[in-house]
């Protein structure tokens, strides 16, 4: 934000953390699904998983997502295009990197014996990958 002569700030949309918000606005707005069946799809981009679970430890979390809230994520996450992590795939379209990363959690999920993967949930978002970080 900039200073006006009068020392008033002003308001400057196109700022990183503005920009960042918007993108982050764009997640929470988008539709809920239950992570296990989530279907393949072509995109890269960013994803809230929820739980809404009789485990003990994440009571806090159950509460909090109850009733269809989903208001606190147990996790938040990225999937950028491939070789973006060794500083390649800068603005790729990508592949199915974005549903594959939630089908890996769903995966890592029906490993665990103490959890259940129908009590996860997530929203995701497909976004050009500068959006990303």
């Amino acid at each position: 934000m900039s200073k006006t002569p009068n020392n008033v700030v002003a308001f400057n949309p196109l700022e990183r953390k503005h920009l960042g918000a918007s993108v982050a606005d764009a997640l929470l707005a988008q539709k809920v699904h239950p992570l296990h069946a989530i279907p393949a799809f072509l995109g890269v981009g960013i994803y809230a998983i929820y739980y809404v679970g009789k485990f003990a430890a994440y009571s806090k979390l159950r509460i909090a997502n109850e009733d269809q809230k989903f208001t606190l994520p147990i996790y938040v996450g990225k999937a950028v295009p491939k070789g973006a992590r060794k500083g390649g795939g800068a603005g790729a379209v990508g592949g199915k990197e974005l549903s594959a990363r939630l089908a890996e959690h769903a995966e890592s999920i029906r490993s665990a014996t103490n959890l259940d993967d129908k009590d996860f949930f997530a929203r995701y978002l497909v976004v050009e990958d500068i959006w990303i970080p």
